[in-house]
């Protein structure tokens, strides 16, 4: 008999340490991104244990590693209303579909349920406020903080960790990486901390800072397949064969899923197999998870972008916008504008695409390449109106602007306007809007930068003259005056004798229109200095002094 109480005993004593190691497994295949392996570990550890809040909370999360809220949430409503972990679990997912006033709600009930006491709890609301879109970052902040101040004996390098994201959250750099180091002063091997550090400096482009922090974590515990991941993206565009040999050891180091499959065809890119790459991903798409299809079309129209398949291409990036994932960058939108360019697709398109990745890329120096791009593109397709519209947001997106970038504006409109008045055979007028705009970019270029405003005057003349081509308004007089005086009082006039002449002209032209022959024949005194041996203008003098001669002499005015 006692022998039986003691193999029950040893049974029972043997349950209880599986459960508790299927339990911990969980957890720390969840701290390595094994999401498969902590869903079967946590599985095994309900079978053991059903109805338990704490392990269907811990599964869920899981299943949300996988990207399948759908089993995710089906498992938390199964779960019940009334385990503090349920509520938490809920909570989460009302967060993530944006009721937020109902998760707020079933967070604060969790945490009453234990009185504010548990730590695991208030991780766990903070955790969600962290990781949902609309969660509250400061809330989750404030939590972790209650939660390391019940734990102060001994604080998990987790809860710092867990710290540092809500920092993050908040795009407060700072504080996130002392929170990580302070994970690191609580666990040195703790190889997440490292890892979350990268991921602060990937985000400010600084690959000095991030490199060795991935390195870092790996040398913490060479097992933390995340960083492996990261090396093989950093390595991706810069050193293949490295980004191949990192690759192997992240796919060592997760499980078998969707995410080492699709890394796998991403390298067949990257190595310029763009055959296979598409190949790969078409054999890959009916039997992978819809979260993680969007990938494949955007990495095909990429490969069929560099094989010059554009009709294809097209496709595939229509499909990815469509339905994008959490990858989407600026860049995708750069690319498809260049896939309907070379397809010869909808111009507009082209065009919208750009727009939408200045809109979304958040470092100046790569709006202003979209923005140099558009111009480009706008030229090789001749459509002048845009290249204005181009070359005047190169100006207008210059926090710092010169001389010379409103000046190439101004100059691009009367460009274009020209080049649309060319084409204009019904005479429409469509050219006078640019030309319009173009006079007054010109007069903002007098006034932001009056050392140049000889020029500003000289294209404000040419810009009215286009729209008064028969000069019976005179727009374009008073701004040739001005440019005049102020050409030939300025210590450089010698520069400016080309758009005095210019100007001389235009006014001996228009005083002539107007049988105003005396001033005419003032204009034409005041050009023969810079042009002396223009024997036109030398005619042209003898014959309207010849002519005031006789007029005075008759007593006339000269008009």
């Amino acid at each position: 008999m006692k022998m039986r109480v003691s193999l029950v005993a040893a049974a029972l004593i043997l349950g209880k340490m599986t459960f508790a190691q299927s339990v911990e497994d969980g957890k720390r295949f969840l701290y390595y991104e094994r999401y498969q392996s902590a869903k079967d570990a946590f599985q095994k550890a309900l079978a053991a244990k059903p109805n338990d809040g704490e392990i269907t909370y811990w599964l869920g999360q899981a299943e949300l590693g996988l990207k399948d809220s759908a089993s995710a949430m089906a498992l938390y409503q199964k779960g019940g209303s009334t385990d503090p972990w349920m509520l938490v679990a809920l909570g989460e997912m009302e967060l993530k579909g944006g009721k937020n006033a109902d998760a707020r709600n079933h967070f604060e009930t969790a945490i009453s349920i234990g009185k504010g006491k548990d730590a695991g709890i208030l991780a766990a609301v903070a955790r969600a406020n962290i990781d949902a879109g609309p969660g509250d970052a400061n809330y989750a902040i404030e939590k972790l903080n209650q939660a390391i101040e019940r734990e102060k004996k001994h604080v998990e390098a987790s809860l710092y960790v867990d710290l540092g994201d809500a920092y993050a959250k908040l795009i407060d750099g700072g504080n996130a990486v002392t929170n990580y180091n302070n994970a690191l002063q609580a666990d040195p091997k703790y190889a997440a901390a490292h890892y979350k550090i990268g991921l602060i400096y990937e985000t400010q482009r600084n690959p000095t800072q991030y490199v060795p922090e991935y390195e870092a974590a790996i040398a913490a515990d060479p097992n933390f397949g995340p960083a492996y991941y990261r090396l093989y993206i950093h390595y991706y565009s810069r050193d293949v064969e490295k980004s191949k040999d990192y690759l192997t050891q992240y796919t060592a180091h997760a499980d078998p899923g969707p995410l080492v499959d699709q890394a796998n065809v991403d390298i067949l890119y990257a190595s310029q197999h763009y055959k296979e790459a598409v190949d790969k991903s078409k054999a890959m798409l009916p039997g992978t998870p819809d979260a993680f299809k969007p990938h494949y079309y955007k990495l095909m129209a990429y490969a069929l972008d560099s094989l010059r398949d554009y009709a294809d291409a097209k496709t595939d990036i229509d499909t990815y916008f469509a339905h994008p994932d959490d990858s989407l960058t600026a860049k995708n939108y750069q690319e498809a504008a260049h896939i309907y360019f070379k397809g010869n697709f909808n111009k507009d398109s082209v065009f919208n695409y750009l727009r939408k990745a200045i809109a979304m890329d958040t470092l100046q120096a790569n709006k202003d390449a979209y923005v140099a791009y558009a111009a480009a593109l706008s030229d090789s397709l001749g459509d002048m109106g845009q290249k204005a519209y181009w070359v005047g947001q190169i100006y207008q997106m210059d926090k710092q602007p010169d001389p010379q970038d409103l000046y190439n504006w101004g100059s691009q409109l009367f460009t274009s306007a020209d080049a649309i008045r060319a084409k204009d055979s019904a005479k429409t007028g469509a050219s006078d809007p640019y030309y319009t705009r173009a006079d007054s970019v010109f007069g903002v270029y007098i006034d932001k930068f009056p050392d140049y405003a000889v020029y500003g005057y000289y294209w404000r003349a040419r810009t009215n003259w286009a729209l008064d081509t028969t000069l019976k308004q005179g727009l374009a007089v008073p701004y040739f005056q001005k440019m005049i005086q102020m050409a030939d009082t300025s210590k450089d006039s010698v520069k400016f004798v080309d758009q005095i002449k210019v100007g001389y002209q235009y006014l001996i032209q228009y005083y002539l229109m107007k049988k105003d022959y005396k001033s005419a024949a003032e204009n034409v005194s005041k050009f023969l200095p810079y042009d002396p041996s223009n024997q036109q203008m030398i005619n042209l003098k003898n014959v309207l002094e010849k002519y005031l001669a006789r007029a005075a002499a008759a007593g006339k005015t000269g008009k």
